[in-house]
């Protein structure tokens, strides 16, 4: 419940396009949200008598937990991190502990693999779609950014990790004395891309401390219960 919230504060467009109909037969149709919530119910019921642990938190994404335990629940516990997902989202959490596993890609993702695929290092990769947007999740991205040049002109992005501001100040250096377009672009779009940045990011906790403890809780618990 209220998931989303936090982040439709910040952008009230957030994942504003999800709201579609679907059409279940010929004659009948039912709010996405709605069927998704009756799917929702039944997987439920299966993971409850399986050996799994489910967690469900008020007030934050499924994302976010999941980051929340990779990132901090599962730091200096020694142990190796395996997320299962086709959201890019998940490829800005990848580094020696955390790997992606993609079952439509059917591919298991490393470092190497993101830079591989994406010409983006991990930790690159929230600024990157930042830049470029997010149809999926209604995010427009800067104006006038395209993919393929801001890879060719921004070649960084595959090798060296950047802050934001970090990224701002060698965009600014790029653009000095360059004709460029791409450079002032960006430039011009630093403040929608702040905005986007942390809507998109995952690796500072958006988790409130109540459902950190209920999570942990959670966590300690045996398996499956």
């Amino acid at each position: 419940k209220d998931g989303s919230a936090r982040r439709r504060s910040i952008f009230p467009d957030y994942k504003a396009n999800r709201k579609v109909k679907i059409r279940l037969n010929r004659s009948v149709t039912v709010d996405k949200e709605d069927n998704q919530l009756a799917q929702l119910m039944r997987l439920t019921e299966y993971l409850d008598i399986m050996p799994l642990t489910t967690i469900v938190v008020d007030k934050a994404e499924a994302d976010d937990v999941i980051a929340y335990i990779s990132n901090d629940y599962l730091v200096g516990k020694d142990s190796q991190v395996f997320i299962m997902s086709s959201d890019k989202d998940f490829m800005q959490l990848i580094d020696d502990r955390v790997h992606v596993w993609s079952p439509t890609k059917k591919k298991m993702f490393y470092t190497e693999d993101v830079i591989e695929d994406f010409k983006v290092h991990p930790k690159n990769f929230a600024l990157y779609r930042s830049l470029i947007g997010d149809d999926s999740d209604n995010i427009p991205g800067g104006s006038g950014l395209g993919a393929a040049t801001l890879l060719e002109r921004f070649p960084n992005f595959a090798s060296v990790p950047m802050t934001l501001d970090e990224f701002f100040i060698y965009a600014k250096e790029l653009a000095t004395d360059s004709k460029v377009k791409i450079y002032q672009k960006v430039l011009d779009s630093e403040q929608d891309v702040r905005l986007y940045f942390e809507i998109i990011q995952l690796g500072e906790s958006n988790i409130n401390m109540s459902n950190k403890m209920k999570i942990i809780g959670m966590m300690e618990q045996p398996i499956g219960k």
